[in-house]
């Protein structure tokens, strides 16, 4: 699916890597008049970098339809046991979790959370003033933005439940409006400027700009260039970049390629077992010092304590 592909983009590093995910748990559960909910979990076999990610989609109301808001989340670094019905807590075997620590694979949980317009609508008629998500807007938005604490504990009951029937439809319409409560808390505390996730990106042509931006900071790691320069080569405006590119990766272009940067050196480092001179010399970087500087930042180790592991 389309949507998977793009929340999927912006948590994974690098995209491509996606092929080495194995879908092995996909539910979807329709709650009647509210809301359509479902869950993909993948897993794989070997590291991979997978940020927490969540996306706000809004689209306003029109031609006599009420507006509709769509949650979408990818929440990754738990490990599940292979075993059925195990999750990192309880074993289904009545084993303890840490028995079952060589069975375990990590995973993403892609979950996705549909309100139906009816519902929506019946929430905003006691408040016609209602801040959620501005949704007197007119236009549609997609927001990125970063599962808070509670949003990941809420995510985590609605995987792993024993409701079934009437029960679970009631458990995940709760569950739901939590997630719905948490994400705009944290949509009404951004500036009025990126409330709507940079208007400007609603358009498919602007966000494959950015999108291209990028594709270029992914293609030359080793190579740092200039906010200007990444502009002039995506024809478009560096302020817009700017807020564009957070508004999609929920990070700062510098950020993201620092970070990006850092991982490929790692793999560099752990995989292909390079020195850390040679891998400072493929990331640009004359001065040893500072790339251990920056590397240690990043992960929390020195480049040659990694090789020692």
């Amino acid at each position: 699916m389309k949507e998977i592909q793009e929340i999927l983009q912006l948590a994974m590093a690098q995209p491509a890597m996606s092929d080495q995910l194995e879908l092995a748990v996909s539910e979807s559960v329709a709650v009647p008049d509210c809301l359509d909910y479902t869950l993909q979990r993948y897993v794989y076999d070997r590291p991979l970098p997978v940020e927490d990610v969540a996306m706000v989609v809004y689209q306003p109301a029109k031609r006599g339809k009420s507006a509709a808001i769509e949650l979408r989340y990818c929440v990754a670094g738990n490990k599940y046991c292979q075993r059925p019905n195990c999750n990192d807590r309880v074993c289904a075997e009545g084993h303890k979790a840490v028995d079952c620590a060589s069975d375990k694979l990590p995973s993403i949980d892609l979950i996705t959370v549909r309100f139906h317009p009816g519902f929506i609508q019946s929430l905003q008629k006691s408040n016609t003033n209602s801040t959620l998500f501005e949704l007197q807007s007119r236009k549609p938005f997609m927001k990125t933005i970063q599962p808070c604490t509670k949003s990941k504990n809420v995510l985590e009951q609605m995987v792993h439940h024993n409701y079934e029937g009437v029960l679970k439809n009631i458990f995940l319409q709760s569950k739901s409006l939590e997630l719905l409560l948490f994400s705009s808390d944290q949509f009404i505390q951004n500036d009025t400027e990126e409330r709507y996730g940079c208007r400007f990106l609603t358009q498919m042509e602007d966000r494959s700009k950015i999108e291209k931006a990028r594709t270029i900071l992914l293609e030359q790691l080793d190579a740092p260039i200039t906010i200007r320069e990444l502009a002039r080569k995506v024809a478009m405006n560096e302020c817009y970049l700017k807020k564009g590119f957070k508004a999609m990766y929920g990070t700062t272009i510098y950020d993201y390629f620092q970070k990006e940067r850092m991982e490929k050196a790692r793999g560099l480092l752990y995989e292909k077992g390079m020195s850390v001179s040679e891998v400072a010399m493929m990331m640009g970087y004359s001065c040893i010092s500072h790339f251990s500087t920056a590397f240690k930042k990043h992960t929390g180790l020195k480049p040659c304590e990694l090789l020692l592991r």
